[in-house]
């Protein structure tokens, strides 16, 4: 091939890139113009010591004998983030797959055999909800200690799915050989492999999925999967005797919390809706909250339940039914099988919404500031304050129209009259 060839089509690849990159930023991010103008001011800053150190680096490996995955961030991200693992290890089963994960999240990969190591960090930007008061934190001492040791394992493949320039980074300063990721929130100049989003599905699991397909993987699996492991069954089950709940129960969960306040419905219009649920069908309601927190303090005819994480997998998975706000728990709800009535506020469904069939999503149509990423322009997220106890409640009759055992198409029905 000529010279002249080479660079045309590398011009035309590259406009092919910046175009799709374009399109990715219109319509799968709300990154304001004051972050895309920082983070490519420092990829411009950036680009020649990467040109320069990538060329000093040895080849990449064909088959890549470790390769390392960055997710450190909350519970959902990573339980939406197992349909990638899964088939990252049936694409590369002799691989040392290394996962750098939250502390906090951890221990979600018990028994799942979906990575050989969890790296447990935490990040400094991810601890913290303010936009600047993030990057002061006492945690830098503990990253930059990880990071030396990430660098002198010298992975083989690394993965990033959040088009972020952070993310982006630090692939390239631990020498990750082969660093695939995403360049439309910038940054791409930092990786080796330059995926290009399929805007027809914009949702997170399907992003990382991508990132495969990119480097000729064919993805064979797209839904989410948690496993309780035997025992912890076991466990779940002598904890639901000693609240007198058999094997023949119909449980529904019910959880209000969420980590942002401007993710959360509200305590009262769960409960309302948890107690419309337990008269109105044979059920009994599992109102689960936070080990911390208080029980509500009107919860009659429910049953409260305050749980451990892997504790809370093992009792959830038995629902049949889980009612909730958009937050780790519908994540990890949906993961498990159990089909999810949730209730969206600054969220987009279409990127973050629950995977498990039957699942349904109730959220107010038509607000033009969604998706806001927890930091919401009014005084309150009104974009959950006007839906309706009636919305939430309809949804779940609408679950129960696939009639579980024990559930009578009479009392459906009475229901759905309920509701009219």
């Amino acid at each position: 091939m000529s010279a002249e060839v080479e660079s045309k089509l590398n011009i035309n690849r590259m406009a092919a890139q910046y175009s799709a990159d374009a399109a990715a930023r219109a319509c799968l991010t709300r990154f304001g113009w004051k972050r895309l103008a920082l983070s490519r001011m420092i990829e411009g800053m950036l680009r020649p010591i990467v040109h320069l150190g990538d060329r000093q680096r040895s080849e990449v490996e064909k088959e890549p004998h470790s390769i390392l995955v960055v997710e450190y961030w909350y519970l959902g991200d990573l339980a939406m983030l197992t349909p990638f693992l899964k088939n990252l290890r049936l694409h590369y089963p002799k691989a040392h797959i290394v996962m750098l994960a939250s502390p906090r999240v951890a221990p979600l990969l018990e028994g799942q055999q979906l990575v050989d190591e969890v790296i447990p960090v935490n990040v400094p930007w991810t601890q913290h909800m303010s936009r600047w008061k993030k990057y002061f934190s006492h945690h830098w001492v503990d990253f930059f200690r990880c990071l030396r040791e990430l660098r002198a394992r010298r992975f083989d493949l690394g993965f990033t799915g959040r088009a972020d320039i952070r993310e982006n980074f630090l692939l390239w300063v631990v020498h990750v050989k082969r660093r695939v990721g995403y360049g439309f929130g910038h940054g791409g100049s930092l990786l080796t492999d330059i995926a290009i989003p399929d805007l027809e599905r914009p949702h997170y699991s399907d992003r990382w999925l991508r990132l495969l397909e990119h480097i000729g993987k064919p993805v064979l699996d797209r839904q989410p999967e948690l496993n309780v492991m035997p025992e912890e069954k076991q466990a779940a089950w002598k904890l639901l005797r000693g609240l007198r709940i058999n094997e023949d129960d119909v449980l529904v969960g019910v959880h209000a919390g969420a980590r942002n306040p401007v993710r959360q419905w509200g305590e009262q219009n769960f409960l309302e809706v948890a107690k419309r649920l337990a008269a109105t069908f044979p059920v009994k309601v599992l109102w689960f909250h936070e080990p911390d927190s208080p029980e509500p303090a009107n919860c009659t005819g429910l049953i409260p339940v305050a749980l451990p994480l892997r504790e809370f997998l093992a009792v959830a998975s038995e629902c049949r039914l889980f009612v909730c706000n958009d937050t780790g728990p519908m994540h990890l709800a949906a993961a498990l099988g159990v089909p999810v009535v949730a209730v969206f506020g600054p969220g987009m469904a279409a990127w973050w919404g629950p995977r498990s069939a039957g699942s349904k999503v109730v959220a107010h149509e038509g607000v033009w500031c969604r998706p806001c990423f927890d930091y919401c322009i009014f005084d309150q997220p009104y974009c959950l304050r006007v839906v309706s106890v009636d919305a939430v409640f309809g949804a779940a009759v609408k679950v129960f129209s696939v009639l579980p055992p024990g559930l009578s198409p009479l009392l459906v029905e009475k229901s759905r009259d309920s509701t009219a």
